[in-house]
């Protein structure tokens, strides 16, 4: 089990850490606070989802362009939805490790280490 636990966990990892090679251009990044948030609380200061998918798009290897319409960043798109669910696995997978004692989380790079599609093992 802990095995397991230890493998989710470094899959997860990777993930976050390819989130977290995005490098996004601050013009591109404007969207109004609040809007179309499904995974963060509303809330949100802005200043921090930009801070976060700046992480989420380093770890990936991509540009904002690649999940964003840059006219209209809360639209959503395909990748967005992914991006989501993804999100959403790595919170969970979070609060397993937690739960059973372990200190270390996962992130995008966890499993993506700066690749758009994570590599095959």
């Amino acid at each position: 089990m802990r095995s397991i636990l230890l493998a989710v966990a470094l899959a997860g990892a990777v993930g976050l850490a390819l989130a977290t090679t995005f490098t996004a251009q601050q013009s591109q990044v404007d969207a109004a606070p609040g809007k179309n948030l499904k995974i963060y609380p509303k809330t949100t200061e802005v200043d921090q989802i930009k801070k976060d998918m700046k992480v989420v798009a380093k770890a990936l290897g991509v540009q904002c362009d690649h999940c964003h319409n840059l006219d209209d960043m809360s639209a959503d798109s395909d990748n967005k939805t992914k991006a989501r669910a993804m999100m959403q696995m790595v919170g969970s997978i979070n609060d397993t490790l937690k739960k059973n004692g372990f200190k270390d989380q996962v992130t995008c790079m966890t499993c993506h280490a700066g690749k758009q599609k994570p590599p095959k093992k």
